[in-house]
């Protein structure tokens, strides 16, 4: 079926950059976009009218996590003070007795409404980190069912992590277990790359610097580069095992990856958030952002997650400014990817001490073009012809965004994910009227809310101070 999208302000693609055409229109057919430009004189199926709207490439996420939200609030709380030096291992490292309780993963309500969340904000490629965990095939099956596109595969490493009942981190390293975890990984790759009629590809995603040898690092590039596929590896480590790695290795994470040829153009960092001193740092020192520039590697950058804990990628324009691809991703909730790219450039702008830095045309195209190259898709991230129709339309005319004059201005400055009104992947059109149309959402919001009480109350079971919920994060106010 042809479809024609007329009116707003489209962003085609000129095969070098983003134009922006007003009163445009786009056409696709079945799964790839047929025209991109001013009129459209031939027969269509069906129109649809986006006057008011930004008519713009589906965004690309690259780094997201599913799951339910109740155990971000466990994580990215204000009052969670062990936050601070353990990162995400604040909720992800159980007591030893606890840790069958740590984690609530399941695939038919909390990852699904997760995927469907990210969705509604316009991302129509979402590349999801250990979602498939140890049951793939009903993840792939969700997947499919959800519709959005997917890079995935399984996460792995050398260590298993615990508190103490002091609330001290403790990482039990085990060989074996990296080994496997990177046999499994490999196996998930080999049989669901282009599962859900080509909307599943596959990537290698060792877990973090910290958690892997250097021999389990060189057997991923080996399998990744066999099969065919890219890696991405999360940069960031707690600030106890950051020191733990300087010491031992003699250099920085980063020069510790190039040393051991880890680095190419289709490996990504995520985050490349770094720990210098006392206080956080966020940029590789030295040589770093050399290292990677000259590396051809990408970033996946995800600022609201280290916004919460006070910190700054020092800068994205830095890391733009040195040649690097860097793309925009969600990690946490609520995971918005219009919002993270307000974010990333706010951020950038208090790390210049520059008003004119962190420019929206640059964060527009991280959530675009930059995630299209991070991942190896030159289809994807851009309207012109022969790209595939991921599409997302998002209402400009509103109250909250006045007299338009520059959409990607306006977006950036303003758009939230609750302002998108339609998201097409491969031609198929998946939200409409910002309703997601698969299935009723009202009744999903409520397993959701189930399912995080269910979290909520698992606390005491797992968390090193054994205290309920309410103990360890207590309410803004008091409640009753």
């Amino acid at each position: 079926m042809k479809t024609l999208i007329q009116g707003g302000f489209v962003v085609g693609f000129n095969g070098q950059e983003h134009e922006i055409i007003r009163d445009g229109v786009v056409v696709f057919e079945n799964d790839r976009i047929l025209f991109v430009g001013k009129q459209y004189s031939e027969p269509v199926d069906k129109k649809i009218e986006a006057k008011g709207c930004l008519v713009s490439p589906g965004f690309i996420d690259t780094h997201f996590h599913s799951g339910i939200n109740a155990g971000d609030y466990l994580l990215n709380e204000p009052d969670k003070p062990d936050f601070f030096a353990s990162n995400y291992l604040a909720h992800g490292a159980p007591t030893r007795e606890g840790a069958k309780h740590a984690h609530l993963k399941d695939v038919d309500v909390g990852q699904r409404f997760s995927f469907i969340h990210v969705l509604k904000s316009g991302v129509t490629t979402a590349l999801e980190i250990g979602g498939p965990g140890e049951r793939p095939e009903p993840y792939v099956e969700m997947v499919g069912e959800v519709g959005i596109r997917c890079v995935t595969g399984t996460s792995y490493k050398n260590v298993n992590f615990y508190h103490d009942r002091q609330g001290r981190l403790e990482y039990d390293w085990d060989n074996d277990r990296g080994s496997e975890g990177l046999k499994k990984a490999v196996a998930f790759a080999k049989k669901f790359n282009g599962a859900c009629s080509g909307r599943i590809s596959t990537m290698l995603f060792p877990g973090h610097v910290d958690t892997c040898t250097p021999e389990l690092l060189k057997e991923t590039r080996k399998a990744a580069r066999e099969l065919g596929v890219r890696v991405q590896i999360h940069a960031t480590i707690n600030l106890i095992e950051f020191h733990t790695v300087m010491r031992r290795e003699r250099c920085t994470p980063i020069e510790l990856l190039h040393r051991i040829g880890f680095l190419d153009p289709e490996v990504s960092l995520s985050h490349c958030i770094f720990i210098s001193g006392h206080s956080w740092a966020a940029y590789p020192y030295g040589d770093d952002l050399k290292i990677i520039a000259d590396s051809g590697a990408s970033v996946a950058h995800s600022p609201l997650k280290y916004l919460k804990l006070g910190i700054t990628m020092e800068s994205f324009d830095r890391y733009r400014k040195a040649g690097i691809n860097v793309g925009i991703g969600t990690d946490t909730f609520p995971k918005d990817i219009i919002s993270e790219m307000r974010y990333a450039a706010l951020a950038s702008r208090v790390a210049e001490k520059s008003f004119i830095a962190g420019h929206p045309r640059d964060v527009f195209n991280a959530a675009t073009l930059g995630g299209a190259k991070l991942i190896g898709r030159d289809d994807l991230g851009r309207l012109q012809k022969g790209a595939k129709a991921d599409i997302a339309i998002i209402n400009l005319k509103d109250i909250a965004f006045g007299a338009v004059r520059d959409p990607i201005k306006a977006l950036v400055e303003t758009g939230t994910s609750r302002d998108v009104r339609m998201v097409i992947v491969d031609g198929e059109i998946l939200v409409d009227n910002s309703k997601y149309l698969r299935l009723n959402e009202e009744e999903l919001i409520e397993k959701v809310q189930a399912k995080g009480e269910e979290v909520w109350n698992s606390v005491p079971k797992w968390h090193w101070t054994g205290k309920s919920v309410d103990e360890v994060l207590p309410p803004a106010f008091k409640m009753s």
